[in-house]
Order: C-alpha cells, then structure tokens, then sequence
C-alpha cells in the first residue's frame, strides 16, 4: 500500500501505523504500508539492476518532498520510519538567505491556494531565474544526504524535478562533493511500478515457500 503526507513527517509516520491497524482485522495476510517515495525508489532500483544501483539518494520533488535513502540495495527508514524527510531541511533561498526547503516555494509563491502543496505547473512555467534559486536549495538538500548517507548516485524524481535537472546539476557542480544527479529512469506511475513488483516478490515467495515439502521426522529432506 501507498501513502502520502505531504511535508508534515511526524503525520507521515502517524499515517503509516494507523493503516496497518484500521486493516489488520480484514485481511489475512500480511500488511506492508510505505510512502510513496520509498516505492520509487524501489522501482528505479529495479530498472536499472538491484545489483548495480545499490547505494542512492531518490529526491522526490512534486506537490510534495521527500528523499529514500537506499542503502545495500535496501531502503533505509530510520528508527521512526522517517529517514529522508527533506521539507524542513535548511537550505539557501532567495538571496542566499536561510530557510527550511518547503518554505522557499512559499517565498515564491509557488505554493497551492491554501495549501502547503507546491503548485507544479506554476512552477514549470516560472522565469528561469526562478529555476535557478529552486536548483540552489535543491543544491543545498543534496549537499545534507551526501554528506550524511553518501550515496553512490542521487536521482531526482517527481513531477518537476527532472524538468528542472540542468538547474539543479549547475548548482550541485558548485558543491565540494560531488556525486552523480541525473533524472530518474522510471517517469511514468513509478509508485505503482514499485508497489506492484513488491506484491509480486511477495506472492512467489509464498507461492515457493508454500510448495517446499515437508519434512519428515527420521526422514532426510
């Protein structure tokens, strides 16, 4: 299962318990809840090969934000489940001031009617000088997971994100260490793509598991 919950990461965290515990008494197998952004990075694993792409950053950056950090080919939450939450990381804003990353697109006004969502589409068509300073706070985030996590490549995801990959690269090439920024591989439904490889590695895992047979006391296998 999915969930989002915007830039609210204590909510998030909430959300996560809550469904497991509404579902329990309906279903019968186990329940796996994650964010969406830990699904897409899964999925952008995936495409490329667990086995190449084993240590990454996945920077979801659309209505909201969000990073996974996977580490051994493994996604790594944290001891809350709330590894990666980047909306209130402190990054450079207009005029080189300080400011948490989700207040920026407040600051530019680029933030839905009433709402902490980011307007995308306002966004996307933003001057390019616009552009620029979201590249330098993206720049900023990237420098905080790559000094705490670093990571092998950071992949930028989202629905605005790649489109704004030269801004965001020209400001990360500032950065006294540099890694790898490209454009993640999987652009269309990545969270879906995600949830449903999971179900599926689930499902044979069951299905084997269910076929091995038993063994015999006195008996070898």
């Amino acid at each position: 299962m999915r969930t989002s919950a915007a830039d609210r990461p204590a909510r998030a965290g909430a959300a996560v318990v809550g469904v497991s515990a509404v579902l329990a008494p309906y279903a019968d197998g186990p329940i796996v809840v994650d964010n969406d952004v830990n699904w897409a990075a899964l999925a952008e694993r995936d495409s490329v090969g667990a086995e190449q792409l084993r240590d990454f950053a996945y920077l979801y950056l659309g209505e909201g934000l969000g990073c996974a950090v996977v580490n051994d080919g493994q996604v790594r939450r944290g001891g809350a489940g709330l590894a990666g939450e980047i909306a209130h990381v402190v990054t450079a804003g207009p005029g080189g001031r300080a400011v948490r990353f989700i207040e920026l697109f407040e600051e530019l006004g680029l933030r839905l009617s009433g709402s902490t969502a980011i307007d995308t589409e306002r966004l996307l068509d933003s001057a390019a000088a616009t552009h620029q300073t979201i590249g330098t706070a993206v720049s900023g985030v990237v420098a905080a997971v790559v000094a705490l996590a670093d990571p092998q490549e950071v992949v930028v995801g989202g629905s605005w994100g790649p489109a704004l990959i030269d801004s965001i690269r020209a400001a990360t090439a500032l950065l006294p260490r540099q890694v790898s920024v490209r454009p993640a591989r999987l652009t269309s439904e990545p969270v879906l793509v995600g949830v449903r490889a999971e179900a599926l590695r689930r499902l044979r895992s069951s299905v084997t598991a269910s076929s091995r047979p038993e063994r015999t006391a006195g008996r070898p296998a």
